[in-house]
């Protein structure tokens, strides 16, 4: 039995110790939520940094802990925005919102934090909106497939470029090709809109680690590291005809078995280029590796996909399907006989030394800071120069699970959805269907909208890069890559406060069901050869879908300046694709592909006067652009026409080997009048004097010269009717 006191004392001692546990668990559970600002303009972002003491194991996975915003707005509309997580350790961890207001007023906000254990809720923070003249977010014009509209009402049409990726500072020129000087010289040439990807090599998001080497290249010019080579090797100087001028060569002779051996510290991994004109196989080449250069080991190979090139050679890479145990200072490639005919090496680069991490992307579920802070930079960069980016999401390489014709995007070895690397996918088409990578992908893109989601620069959020590729090289069904974006896109717009647009692409083949897709609010294909081809692709699409199309990438040639066709043939078609995407319905005009050797070459300036025409065809805000039926009686005067209530505006290219003079279109639909017409060089975006023209059905153009394959523009203002 207890005595009275010592009970007593028990019963003070066990309510003090309660006393304290409810201060602690007070105290542990508050929300700590501060603002960067109490007053911000409508369509400025507001900062909210918030600090919480719950448990959790993933901070990325929403189903363990939830943080929204939860703010309600002066419409009486309670907006839902996820918040992300920044920082720090379960119970003591930093968590971020960034919410863009887009109505004038009084905002009541509250942060909610909802795990399995519990929900908490913060205060009330109260922040005041003032009115602004800033144009907000871009949306679909129901009234005209030529442009997108603000939430102003101020109509937007894009011109620019593909700028994928910029390449870090082992990989090439950090200040020549960042996204800094890329987007400059862009915004110096009045472009308004670009596309980029996020992929392995890119502002990956959830990879996995990817080792990279050191890295000896021998294009055969140089022999001071080569060992030993076999006697007869013959040296080839300057460039051949046969194939792309990257690299020197080597001719392995037919009738003799030749063997090279590099003598490089610890060699991890290799790939090598041939060329060759009749059949060539693995069992045609062997691959070892030495600590000493005595005692070798066969190293496993494998092929990658084979690229037709000129005069009927065809290019292949070799490479490691994996790493080279460590160790091992001397590489031999053996070439067996009797061959066919002789091949040609065209270089080799041998990954060698220490690996270091080339991307350090924490895996399935969990977010790369590195890359976050680099899109939050990319977007700031935006803002500051008026540019509107396209974000791709993923690309078609992904998937496939060999080396393609480039010699790479063999990246389901490294996808983290993978079964082999943890994940939920035994095969590619899982992706798709497994409800387990799907919310994987669900948290991503929630992440994604708590994170960026704000920024009015952030034009539109792309699925997929060329997803039919991976239906077709994979098996992937349509059915399921259409169920997947349906509700992906249904998904998305749930939880993306600000509804910014929403679209896949494709690369050239039909995919009805993907299109029908509600979600998806504009089409996007991509279409390489000469740019004559490009309007019929855009006209079938709106006919077929009823949806505006996008060019999302275009060139001359899909394997590059010289590759396909003539490096002097590029520029004209960047050139001309510009200006018939101008002209044929679209939001945005087409895309180049190609954007490193465009910058090379000086090609930005055609953005400038595209830019500037396009500019004069919206200058009157409340006008919708028309089509002009336009033709000429000249069968090699290509002519185009767009209307708007103040004026008419024509595009016109000859399209023949010899120079035309004082052309004659016949014009439709035009009132009749006196036109006060300026001729425009599209090449310099230089115009013309004023002078008054008669428009009567149809206008000759006195005294005007269009050089073979050379063009103009015209701007036409009625002044007097008939």
């Amino acid at each position: 039995m207890y005595s009275p006191i010592l009970r007593t004392f028990c019963y003070i001692l066990i309510f003090i110790l309660l006393i304290i546990t409810a201060c602690a668990t007070m105290t542990g559970s508050k929300i700590s939520v501060k603002a960067s600002s109490k007053s911000i303009k409508k369509f400025e972002t507001l900062t909210l940094q918030i600090k919480l003491a719950q448990l959790f194991e993933n901070p990325f996975n929403p189903d363990e802990i939830r943080v929204d915003a939860l703010i309600q707005t002066p419409i009486e509309k309670t907006v839902i925005l996820p918040c992300f997580y920044k920082s720090g350790e379960s119970e003591k961890s930093q968590w971020e919102a960034r919410f863009t207001a887009m109505h004038p007023g009084k905002h009541e906000i509250r942060i909610q934090s909802i795990t399995k254990d519990d929900t908490l809720i913060s205060d009330i923070l109260s922040i005041n909106v003032t009115d602004s003249d800033r144009d907000g977010f871009l949306r679909m014009n129901p009234n005209s497939k030529y442009s997108f509209l603000f939430d102003s009402g101020k109509r937007f049409r894009g011109v620019g470029l593909n700028i994928g990726w910029e390449l870090e500072p082992k990989w090439g020129n950090e200040e020549m090709y960042s996204y800094e000087n890329l987007l400059s010289e862009l915004e110096t040439n009045h472009g308004n809109f670009f596309r980029a990807w996020m992929c392995p090599w890119n502002l990956p998001l959830e990879w996995m680690q990817v080792n990279r080497f050191a890295s000896y290249i021998d294009e055969f010019e140089n022999w001071d590291q080569s060992f030993l080579h076999s006697d007869g090797l013959q040296l080839e100087s300057g460039k051949t005809t046969f194939t792309e001028d990257d690299m020197e060569r080597i001719t392995i002779q037919s009738d003799s078995k030749q063997t090279l051996i590099w003598n490089v510290n610890d060699v991890k991994k290799f790939k090598l280029k041939i060329f060759y004109q009749t059949q060539f196989t693995p069992d045609d080449i062997q691959v070892f590796a030495s600590p000493d250069n005595e005692s070798y080991e066969s190293v496993s190979i494998e092929f990658s996909q084979t690229w037709n090139t000129f005069e009927d050679w065809h290019r292949v890479f070799v490479a490691t399907l994996g790493e080279i145990p460590d160790g091992m200072n001397y590489l031999k490639i053996q070439i067996q006989k009797p061959l066919d005919t002789s091949p040609h090496l065209a270089g080799i680069s041998i990954g060698n030394g220490p690996p270091e991490n080339a991307v350090d992307a924490p895996g399935l579920g969990r977010y790369y800071e590195k890359t976050a802070n680099r899109l939050d930079e990319i977007l700031q960069i935006c803002e500051e120069k008026g540019i509107y980016l396209m974000l791709a999401h993923d690309y078609h390489g992904i998937f496939k699970p060999q080396l393609d014709r480039w010699g790479s995007n063999d990246e389901w070895r490294r996808n983290p959805y993978n079964t082999d690397n943890g994940g939920p996918c035994d095969m590619q088409t899982d992706f798709f269907t497994h409800p387990e990578a799907k919310r994987l992908y669900k948290s991503r893109l929630r992440y994604m909208v708590a994170r960026w989601g704000h920024s009015t620069n952030l034009g539109c959020w792309e699925f997929w890069n060329e997803i039919d590729n991976a239906m077709d090289w994979q098996s992937i069904p349509e059915t399921a890559v259409a169920a997947w974006h349906n509700e992906m896109a249904d998904y998305l717009k749930s939880i993306d406060p600000y509804k910014h647009l929403v679209t896949t692409s494709v690369s050239h083949r039909e995919t009805p069901l993907l299109w029908q897709v509600n979600g998806l609010e504009f089409t996007q294909r991509h279409n390489y050869g000469p740019t004559q081809d490009m309007e019929a692709t855009i006209y079938d699409y709106i006919k077929s879908t009823g949806k505006p199309h996008v060019v999302g990438e275009f060139s001359l040639g899909w394997k590059g300046p010289g590759k396909d066709y003539p490096v002097e043939l590029y520029e004209g078609e960047l050139h001309n694709g510009l200006w018939r995407g101008m002209f044929a319905p679209g939001p945005i005009l087409p895309m180049s592909w190609w954007w490193e050797w465009h910058y090379d070459q000086g090609h930005y300036f055609h953005f400038k006067p595209a830019a500037d025409f396009v500019a004069l065809m919206l200058k009157h805000n409340e006008d919708v652009i028309e089509p002009l039926q336009i033709t000429s009686p000249d069968p090699d005067l290509v002519v185009r026409g767009l209307r708007t209530s103040d004026g008419l505006f024509f595009w016109m290219l000859n399209s023949g080997k010899t120079d035309l003079y004082d052309p004659r279109l016949q014009i439709e639909g035009a009132k009749n009048a006196v036109y006060l017409l300026r001729r425009f060089d599209t090449w310099t975006g230089e115009f013309s004097a004023e002078e008054k023209v008669h428009l009567d059905g149809q206008l000759i153009l006195e005294s005007v010269q269009i050089k073979a394959s050379g063009d103009m523009a015209l701007w036409l203002r009625a002044v007097e009717q008939n």
